[in-house]
């Protein structure tokens, strides 16, 4: 095995600790305390619970992480296997961040399926609203079966279907979408009442998208769940976080949540440290000169490096680090 090393394996080896940030990410999400403060500020039918009685409501057993798939025919989480899962791993099937389900203390027929994604970038490029749309279609058609049939002895058929809800928590947003949350659901328009006794059908209501933007500031938000994810997704070291998320947002630290936040933190740490040794950001990968003098500017002004040790490794050019260095000076 030829040992050198080669662009390819760099962006490899680098890529792969976004993919471990992003799952842990998604173990953090996942834990009932966390899940509970985010269903209370996004879903209507459990904001007037407790976050207690929320969390007694979520289903522990029907959590899946990364594993229930979106395409048609593949997300029913009853025939995904940990063997199917390694299988594909490399075909880029699409799978949610997290699914489970919720079932209110009034029985079955208010049981909701919840799907929960963490998204870097609330721009990507397309409407993450329709990408949300799209998700909770593919959660209606995949009750097919398990929760409702369209047999025609059934006298039920689609009323038996269950509400979902696809809450997108977005990161890195423009200004003029931070610091809000933003619910989308099926409304009924009267185009025209010739009758006065017009009685509206109100349980057609199956469908939620709900898009958090964070500010990207622990300290800005009035907000509490934006808050609590502003804290809990930001770059202050893991003792400061959970000390924070303990005492302003009364998130219990539990072994789990302890470890995972630790976790998280040490890994977006080893992102920033990666970048610093090896010179290597965003810009740099995209090939971007601003970019690249962007990245260096910002891992300087974090304290992660200086230009004069930038200049020692060799990897960039004089007029590339004379312009970092003209730039803080401005």
């Amino acid at each position: 095995m030829v040992n050198t090393p080669t662009a390819l394996a760099s962006d490899i080896e680098k890529e792969n600790l976004f993919i471990q940030y992003d799952k842990s990410i998604k173990k953090v999400l996942a834990n009932k305390p966390i899940l509970a403060r985010i269903l209370k500020f996004t879903v209507n039918e459990l904001s007037t619970l407790s976050l207690q009685q929320i969390e007694s409501c979520i289903d522990s057993n029907s959590v899946m992480l990364g594993q229930t798939f979106v395409e048609p025919g593949l997300s029913n989480p009853k025939i995904i296997s940990k063997q199917l899962e390694d299988d594909i791993s490399g075909e880029g099937r699409i799978v949610y961040d997290l699914r489970f389900v919720v079932n209110l203390p009034d029985g079955e027929k208010t049981k909701i399926i919840i799907n929960v994604e963490a998204q870097r970038k609330s721009n990507p490029g397309y409407s993450i609203v329709n990408r949300g749309i799209f998700y909770t279609a593919r959660l209606l058609s995949a009750q097919l079966n398990t929760e409702f049939t369209n047999n025609g002895s059934d006298s039920a058929q689609y009323d038996s279907m269950k509400k979902v809800y696809s809450i997108w928590i977005c990161m890195d947003c423009p200004e003029d979408k931070k610091d809000s949350i933003v619910s989308y659901s099926l409304k009924p328009e009267i185009l025209y009442q010739g009758n006065n006794r017009l009685n509206i059908d109100y349980t057609y209501d199956y469908v939620g998208v709900v898009v958090v933007h964070l500010s990207g500031n622990s300290e800005c938000s009035q907000n509490q769940l934006i808050g609590m994810l502003d804290t809990l997704l930001s770059e202050m070291d893991a003792k400061a976080k959970k000390q924070k998320l303990q005492e302003e947002f009364q998130l219990p630290m539990t072994v789990e949540i302890d470890q995972e936040v630790s976790d998280m933190c040490n890994l977006s740490l080893g992102l920033w440290e990666k970048a610093a040794t090896e010179g290597r950001m965003q810009g740099v990968r995209e090939g971007r000169l601003e970019g690249r003098l962007d990245s260096l500017r910002n891992m300087i002004l974090d304290g992660l490096t200086t230009i004069d040790k930038l200049r020692a490794t060799g990897r960039y050019t004089s007029e590339e680090l004379d312009s970092v260095a003209k730039s803080l000076k401005q």
